[in-house]
């Protein structure tokens, strides 16, 4: 009897364990994984039992036992952003509002652009009575400055190369309404200010302010949220447009690391000029979606979208203004090391316009490396280049930007 009671004890040290509870897990046999954690003592130290053991919880309804493990996930391996995700929105669910922003806020420390971190928090709907702000100040190249002033006047001229200084920045501010759920509101500023050095690239100095206002609702595993905004834009040394803005979204958790998004997009543009563009003022339909797939601190996402622009008034000699696009993007943000983190993209725009009937294919790579230190700091470095093809010639062209710059994130 002794014997076979010892025997029993080895056989059941050596199916004990982390893959013994991951094969209950994914059997979806949640309480003998919790079981077969409780019994894995000899594996404690190991940050993905306590996962294992948290995720089968949450999915028996076991809040507090689910949040008492993601914690020792937390304590045992804090870059896991996983089990942080979970752990916020559990503290949310329950009502545990200052853990949740302490939680979140945490979260905002890791090694992602401000605006890469702000859209994700947006995106995981985990966003809390908060300020956020962003500034960045950035010198750079660009080699082909005015090929953004032609669909405005028609004209077009040879490639303007040029040194600029660029300013933009950014404050939002989330409140969540007391006693109403998940509903929350949500102001933001922007600004946006590019000076040329080269005197001949002056006329394309630029300036943008922004103000949105929205309101949005975070439920379990989805985020809704509807602004409208007002943009002012001062381009070719002229108060040259505003601009009216809607554009609702939506993003939905589809597991913990698969985040789908979907957008509509209305803007009405109003010429403010003296002269003819006066007469043109436009709209634009949008309609986008996407996926971000999370690998911890790294991601990867895709992107399309289709927009539709056409002016009330044709204008004599303001060309290329009834105009179709699709557009897809894809990119990806990773880690190289801890202090360096790289970002790459690539963007495929294709145009129809339907005056002179051009068509357009524009491609786009871009490429930034930053560096993150004293905790709210960025130093970055960035490099893009484009090349539109065209059935007109003359609409042809490359252009490419470089940049250094620093910028801070509170």
């Amino acid at each position: 009897m002794k014997k076979i009671l010892i025997l029993s004890l080895l056989s059941l040290s050596l199916f004990a364990g982390v893959k013994q509870v991951q094969t209950y897990y994914d059997a979806k046999e949640y309480k003998e994984a919790i079981t077969e954690a409780k019994a894995s003592s000899d594996d404690f130290s190991n940050p993905h039992l306590h996962l294992l053991w948290a995720k089968s919880a949450e999915a028996l309804g076991h809040e507090n036992e689910a949040m008492s493990a993601y914690e020792r996930v937390e304590m045992l391996d804090k870059n896991n952003i996983e089990a942080r995700i979970a752990l916020a929105k559990l503290y949310k669910r329950t009502g545990r509002d200052d853990l949740a922003r302490t939680e979140a806020k945490s979260l905002q420390n890791y090694q992602l652009t401000p605006q890469q971190r702000n859209s994700l928090d947006s995106l995981r709907g985990i966003n809390v009575h908060s300020f956020k702000a962003y500034a960045s100040l950035a010198v750079g190249h660009d080699t082909n400055i005015n090929i953004a002033s032609e669909e405005l006047t028609g004209a077009s001229g040879e490639a303007l190369s040029t040194m600029f200084a660029q300013f933009s920045g950014s404050l939002s501010y989330i409140n969540e309404i007391e006693d109403k759920g998940g509903w929350y509101a949500r102001g933001d500023l922007q600004l946006y200010n590019q000076t040329n050095f080269d005197s001949n690239a002056s006329l394309y100095d630029l300036f943008l302010g922004g103000l949105s206002v929205g309101a949005g609702y975070a439920g379990d595993g989805y985020n809704i949220y509807i602004p409208i905004g007002y943009d002012s834009i001062n381009y070719l040394e002229k108060n040259l447009f505003t601009q009216i803005k809607l554009q609702p979204r939506i993003n939905y958790i589809l597991s913990n690391e698969l985040i789908f998004s979907g957008d509509l997009n209305y803007v009405a543009r109003s010429y403010i000029t003296d002269d003819n563009l006066n007469n043109r003022d436009d709209n634009t339909y949008g309609l986008g979606m996407g996926a971000y797939y999370l690998l911890g601190k790294d991601f990867i996402y895709l992107k399309a979208k289709y927009e539709n622009s056409s002016a009330d008034i044709d204008v004599v000699g303001v060309e290329y203004v009834d105009k179709t696009a699709l557009s897809m993007s894809l990119g990806a943000n990773y880690n190289l090391v801890s202090w360096l983190v790289v970002k790459a993209d690539y963007r495929f725009r294709l145009g129809s316009y339907d005056d002179n009937d051009r068509s357009d294919k524009f491609n786009q790579v871009g490429i930034k490396f930053s560096h993150y230190f004293a905790k709210m700091f960025e130093a970055y470095v960035s490099d893009t280049y484009a090349k539109n093809s065209s059935n007109i010639s003359d609409k042809e062209y490359t252009k490419n930007i470089f940049m250094f710059g620093i910028a801070l994130n509170y």
